[in-house]
């Protein structure tokens, strides 16, 4: 009885690391098809409003996965995936708000 505890123990124990390994190997191919691209705009907005609108405005397009504003740097800098949208839709989206913007290198 002994024996077969050990044996079932141990055949556990070995097949723990694989199904870990086999997990941690699906979680990498989903990390590797949720490529985001971040991009920077220089953007003419002068008050707290300019802010809320943008923020508004930008925070809801679909791709955009995350946005961060400064207005004491007069910057967004947007985290979107490539697949559902891209710089020029996002470009024009800040414009249409009333903004210049110009891509940050």
């Amino acid at each position: 009885m002994k024996q077969v505890l050990v044996t079932v123990l141990a055949a556990f124990l070995l097949a723990v690391p694989a199904a870990v390994a086999a997990d941690s190997t699906a979680s990498i191919a989903v990390q590797a098809k949720k490529k985001t691209v971040t991009v920077t705009f220089k953007v003419s907005m002068h008050c707290q409003k300019c802010v809320a609108k943008l923020t508004d405005n930008l925070s809801f397009l679909k791709g955009v996965k995350d946005l961060r504003i400064s207005l004491e740097e007069k910057t967004v800098v947007i985290t979107y995936d490539p697949s559902k949208t891209n710089e020029d839709t996002l470009r024009k989206a800040i414009e249409k708000c009333g903004y210049s913007a110009e891509k940050v290198e």
